[in-house]
C-alpha cells in the first residue's frame, strides 16, 4: 500500500485525477477492439465490459473438465471468471476472506482450449485479487492483480514480463488499447502502460481526505472504459459506508464526476457496464443506470436480492443476475422477462439454491447462464438442461460462494468455458 508519503513525493502526478476538474496531460489511447469471435480477452468481453459478443454456440454438452486438485499448486480460493485468446483458457484462484493469501498459494494457470489439457501454472505466494484480463496485439501478455498490491505481467509461456507495485489490494485490470486500468483496495484508480509504466493515480476521495483521511480498505469493482475516459466504483469510507462512490475520469486521471449511490439494498460495487450513453452498476441488489457523461441517474431496479452480479447489455436489454436473471430495458429500466430460481438462496448444501450472479454473456439472441443459454428475447430455455444437471452435482458448502457465482462462464463461437466452484474448469461444446 502507498503510504501518503509516497503519494506526495510522485510530485502531484497521483493527486491530479484526485481533484475535480483537473484534466491530465496524457492524450486517450488507441483503443480499436475487433471484437473477436475466437476469444474472450478480458473479463467483460471488452473494455466497455458489455459481456456482448458476435456470436456463441448453439448447444453443447460438456467436452472437458479441469479439477481443482489436479494442478501444481492447486486452483484453490474463488475462481475468477476465466478468459479466453489464442487457444488458451486462462484461470486464476483469487484470495479471499475465506481463502486467506497465508493459507495458500494463489495459482494463475493456462489451459488448452481444444483438449482441456494444463499448459502451465504460475503461483503468487501473496495472493490474487482478481481475474486476469489478456493483452498486446498478439494476445501475448496475461496480466492479473495481487493481493499485496502488484501488477503481473506474464507471458504466453508463463515467464515473467514485468511487475508494477501500485499499492492496496489490486482487483481485475481492464484492458483500452496500450493501457491497463485497476482499483485498488485502497480506494484509488491506476492507470499502466502496456510496458508496466504507471501513468497516473486518482484518489478516490480527493486530494483532502488523501492527506487527512484513513487509508481503510473499500470494496472495489473491474473499472470500464470507452472513449470519453475510464469509470470506477468503490465503497466509501466510513461516514458513508451506506452507499458506494462511482466516479467518471479522463484518460488523463482528470475526474469528470462524482455520484452516490444509494446502498440500502447491498452496499457492494458488483459490477458496470457502459453503452453509448449510458454506465449501468450494480450496488447490492440494485441495477442503476446513469448518464455516461455526468453520472446522473437515469433509472434504478430493485432486484430483490441482497447482491446482483455484474450486467450484461445488447441492443435493447441490460441482463443482470441475482436470485433470478433478469431482462430490463435499456430505455426505463422496466422489466421485460426473469428466469426464476429454483429455490431460495440457503447456506446448506444444495447448489441448485446459489443465485445467478455470474455475468451473462450475450450473443445471437441467446443469453448464456451457467452451461446453457436461454432466448434473449424471452428467457425461454433454449439448451443445456443435461449439462446444467451435473454442474450441479456434488457436495459441498454452499456459504463461501453465495456472494460469488457458482458458476461463471465466458463464450467464443463454439464453446463455452466457465469456472465452476465445484468441477474447477470446464468446457461446454
Amino acid at each position: 500500500m502507498l503510504s501518503r508519503r509516497e503519494v506526495l513525493a510522485a510530485g502531484g502526478v497521483a493527486l491530479a485525477g484526485g481533484v475535480a476538474g483537473c484534466g491530465g496531460s496524457l492524450p486517450a489511447p488507441d483503443a480499436t477492439f475487433d471484437a473477436p469471435t475466437t476469444a474472450w480477452p478480458t473479463t467483460g468481453y471488452d473494455p466497455q465490459a458489455t459481456g456482448h459478443a458476435p456470436t456463441g454456440p448453439s448447444e453443447g454438452t460438456v467436452s472437458w473438465s479441469v479439477s481443482r486438485g489436479s494442478l501444481d499448486p492447486p486452483l484453490y480460493g474463488a475462481l475468477a471468471p476465466p478468459v479466453v485468446a489464442d487457444g488458451t483458457v486462462y484461470v486464476t484462484g483469487v484470495a479471499t476472506h475465506y481463502y486467506r493469501p497465508d493459507d495458500f498459494t494463489s495459482p494463475l494457470a493456462a489451459i488448452d482450449a481444444e483438449s482441456g489439457s494444463v499448459r502451465w501454472v504460475e503461483g503468487f505466494a501473496d495472493g490474487l485479487g482478481g481475474g486476469p484480463a489478456v493483452v498486446g496485439d498478439d494476445h501475448e501478455t496475461v496480466v492479473v492483480g495481487s493481493y499485496d498490491g502488484t501488477l503481473h505481467a506474464v507471458g504466453s509461456d508463463g515467464s515473467s514480463e514485468w511487475a508494477a507495485d501500485l499499492g492496496g489490494r489490486l482487483g481485475t485490470p481492464t484492458a483500452y488499447g496500450n493501457r491497463l486500468y485497476v482499483e485498488s483496495g485502497n480506494g484509488r484508480l491506476h492507470a499502466v502502460g502496456s510496458d508496466g509504466n504507471r501513468l497516473w493515480t486518482a484518489d478516490r476521495p480527493g486530494a483532502l481526505e488523501l492527506l487527512v483521511g484513513p487509508d481503510e480498505p473499500v470494496e472495489t469493482t473491474m473499472p470500464v472504459a470507452d472513449d470519453r475516459g475510464v469509470y470506477a466504483a468503490f465503497t466509501p469510507f466510513e461516514r458513508e459506508r451506506e452507499a458506494v462512490v462511482v466516479l467518471g475520469y479522463d484518460h488523463g486521471g482528470g475526474r469528470r464526476w462524482r455520484t452516490v449511490l444509494d446502498g440500502r439494498y447491498g452496499r457492494s460495487p458488483n459490477g458496470l457496464a457502459v453503452t453509448d450513453d449510458t454506465l449501468y452498476a450494480t450496488v447490492g441488489g440494485t441495477v442503476y443506470a446513469l448518464d455516461a457523461d455526468t453520472g446522473k441517474e437515469r433509472w434504478r431496479f430493485v432486484t430483490g436480492s441482497e447482491a446482483a452480479g455484474p450486467p450484461t447489455v445488447d441492443g435493447e436489454r441490460v441482463y443482470v443476475g441475482a436470485k433470478n436473471l433478469y431482462a430490463l430495458s435499456r430505455t426505463d429500466g422496466g422489466e421485460r422477462w426473469r428466469v426464476v430460481n429454483e429455490a431460495p438462496p440457503s447456506h446448506d448444501r444444495d447448489p441448485t439454491t446459489l443465485p445467478y450472479l455470474a455475468r451473462p454473456p450475450v450473443a445471437d439472441g441467446r443469453v448464456y447462464l451457467r452451461t446453457g443459454a436461454v432466448d434473449a428475447a424471452d428467457g425461454t430455455r433454449l439448451w443445456g438442461g443435461d449439462a446444467d444437471e451435473w454442474l450441479q452435482s456434488g457436495n459441498y458448502f454452499a456459504e463461501p460462494y453465495y456472494r460469488r457465482p457458482m458458476a461463471s462462464p465466458v463464450i467464443t463461437e463454439e464453446a463455452m468455458y466457465l469456472t465452476h466452484a465445484h468441477h474447477g474448469v470446464v468446457k461446454v461444446a
